[in-house]
């Protein structure tokens, strides 16, 4: 005679209840706040690093976001309970924004069209990205 087997449900506890009652707008302030701390060395360490010409630097630049952006959406869907993708996206959009604010005060830009042509790359590479990885952390895992 088979026996069936019933799932066991246990309630999380510790930090682990915090991070499941966490509203999906903070874990979008954390998804921003990790690209940009992930991305700005990574980007540093790349240009000290390999020292490349103009046309490479920025190819450099986009690729070093666009994985850092993956991170970051990745740590936001492994950690936050109830992150979705669409919270990906709206963390990638607000860490771009917070990236071109920066670089606009910083004066890297000497013409509005480079501004906003900046703001728009910015903004999908993140928003891609940063919402691909939520949908990677809730892939279905392998059977074992």
């Amino acid at each position: 005679m088979a026996t069936r087997r019933l799932p066991v449900i246990q309630e999380p506890t510790g930090e682990d209840a915090e991070a499941a009652a966490r509203p999906g707008w903070q874990w979008a302030l954390i998804g921003s706040g990790l690209l940009v701390t992930i991305w700005t060395p990574v980007v540093a360490f790349a240009f000290v690093l390999f020292r490349p010409k103009a046309g490479l630097g920025a190819l450099m630049a986009g690729s070093t976001f666009a994985l850092a952006a993956l991170a970051a959406g990745y740590l936001v869907g492994r950690f936050g309970v109830r992150a979705r993708p669409r919270l990906g996206v709206k963390a990638g959009l607000l860490a771009a924004a917070e990236i071109w604010a920066l670089a606009l005060l910083g004066g890297a830009f000497s013409a509005p069209f480079e501004a906003i042509a900046a703001f728009l790359v910015l903004a999908v590479v993140a928003a891609a990205f940063c919402g691909l990885g939520p949908w990677i952390a809730r892939r279905k895992k392998p059977a074992r």
